[in-house]
């Protein structure tokens, strides 16, 4: 239960950041709540509302629909919520009973410079990158993904990569065969699950996921090493017999030797 309070409050925060619209979403629900509630269209908008704090916050229901879509998206959650229907119909029916044309003027430019200024633009560093590749994964993505496609010895060679790399390997090419998905989910197997698990971990053991990719037959196994992290995992791939093939940024790329048969 710890948990899932955990991700009730970090994904709340984390989604929200620095912005200001859950404090004015907050004002608008209380400008309808207690000027509004009258009105057939704002009572039921008051009314999902209420479901959806209920549903997001209580542990209960909370861990229910973790459960169901995994705590690493409970974010997701937050999308239902009605911050632009409410902060609209609250606006509109604030300036409404203004009569002055003058002041509502005024009122309408300060409502809009207030929401300009509470978000944070889209097109801030980071958001947008220019890539080359027609997959429009990130260049370093396509970069890994192609000197796979070049080492693997067949079609269905497996893949193990955690997953700051393994969707994107996927988008640039379907037939990159994974030994598990992102959150290690259709795993092919329970050791394929707890691989995902030490490849994910803060601090990984190199020599368990050595042991378990061989176990599991994974061909190529994708890496991403701080320079301190290198010592331990060079050695430990080595005992396991994998060897290095070159590295991408952080990503460093194992091989086991396979000969390879037919077209890759």
């Amino acid at each position: 239960m710890d948990n899932v309070v955990h991700y009730i409050i970090f994904w709340w925060e984390k989604y929200w950041g620095s912005s200001w619209y859950p404090y004015l979403w907050a004002a608008a629900f209380l400008y309808l709540l207690i000027f509004e509630r009258k009105r057939k269209n704002a009572g039921y908008l008051i009314a999902f509302q209420c479901l959806l704090c209920f549903l997001y916050f209580c542990p209960v229901t909370a861990a229910l629909i973790q459960k169901c879509i995994g705590g690493l998206v409970y974010w997701r959650v937050i999308w239902l919520f009605p911050v632009v229907p409410a902060l609209a119909l609250a606006v509109t029916s604030l300036l409404s009973r203004i009569r002055k044309k003058g002041l509502q003027a005024v009122l309408v430019i300060a409502c809009v410079g207030i929401l300009a200024v509470s978000g944070t633009s889209v097109w801030s560093a980071g958001n947008y990158v220019k890539v080359s590749n027609h997959q429009k994964v990130p260049e370093e993505a396509a970069q890994v993904a192609n000197i796979l496609l070049a080492e693997r010895s067949a079609e269905d060679s497996l893949i193990a990569a955690d997953n700051s790399i393994a969707p994107y390997l996927r988008v640039y090419d379907p037939s990159l065969q994974l030994a598990f998905g992102r959150d290690g989910k259709g795993a092919r197997s329970r050791n394929a699950r707890h691989l995902y698990i030490r490849m994910s971990a803060e601090e990984p053991d190199y020599k368990v996921i050595g042991k378990r990719a061989r176990k599991e037959k994974v061909q190529i196994l994708v890496l991403q090493l701080s320079q301190e992290q290198k010592e331990e995992a060079f050695a430990a791939m080595e005992h396991y017999g994998y060897q290095w093939v070159t590295a991408v940024n952080d990503y460093n790329i194992f091989c086991f030797p396979i000969a390879k048969s037919g077209k890759s």
